[in-house]
């Protein structure tokens, strides 16, 4: 009971510790614990209560957090406002023209693309960037993205599509498309024989490589060959 007793008076008195002491006298059921002196009483120190101060308020504090809310706010209304973006073309698994330099893509968004707010496509192929901004869902690829300039034949690739702000900052992704090229030979337009044959594209010739020239010391280090004298 009295350690009970001791409790609740180091309770009630821990506000006020700092400001007055606390007083022990020893009674017949243990020590009598009181804020002021008795006879026989002694004077003890209590330890300072756990208390965590309150963190200091910052001129711009309460001006930070709504603020971070509503930039929150933004960018999920932001990304949120597009529903779906998917690549009807090529279509997934299926297979497209090559040697050719005519590759068509298209999109389906939902809701359209917001041009207002600087929104656009970019396309990105086997992983590498077409470095350009799409404003429509139906466009071609760039000849000069190919490396011989049109789209090479019998290969497998994979195509992803994004919608981007003005900055550049993804807001939405596709899944990726695998597609396949084909060679065209043996069909119309593109085989001799046929109506309409028109030959596939020539490819650009390749810059020779020049003879590389010696190196200056190198030449001077050269021994000249011993010439005969008769």
């Amino acid at each position: 009971m009295s350690k009970l007793f001791a409790i609740l008076v180091l309770v009630a008195t821990g506000a006020t510790v700092s400001a007055q002491g606390v007083y022990v006298t020893p009674g017949a059921s243990g020590p009598v614990f009181s804020d002021k002196p008795q006879a026989g009483s002694k004077e003890v120190t209590l330890k300072p209560l756990n208390v965590i101060p309150p963190p200091p308020e910052t001129s711009t504090g309460a001006k930070a957090a709504p603020d971070q809310r509503n930039a929150r706010h933004e960018q999920n209304s932001v990304t949120s406002a597009y529903r779906s973006l998917t690549i009807v073309s090529p279509e997934n698994n299926g297979s497209v023209a090559g040697d050719s330099n005519v590759f068509e893509v298209r999109l389906a968004v939902d809701p359209p693309l917001l041009l207002g707010d600087g929104h656009a496509f970019v396309v990105r192929i086997n992983g590498r960037f077409v470095e350009r901004r799409f404003t429509s869902t139906e466009f071609i690829i760039p000849p000069e993205f190919w490396v011989d300039g049109y789209v090479p034949s019998n290969q497998s690739m994979q195509i992803d599509a994004s919608i981007v702000d003005g900055v550049g900052q993804v807001l939405m992704r596709s899944t990726p498309v695998v597609f396949h090229t084909r060679q065209l030979i043996g069909q119309p337009g593109y085989s001799p024989g046929y109506p309409g044959y028109y030959p596939p594209p020539v490819r650009p010739p390749r810059p020779a490589r020049l003879p590389s020239r010696p190196n200056p010391q190198e030449r001077a280090l050269e021994v000249p060959a011993p010439v005969n004298k008769k």
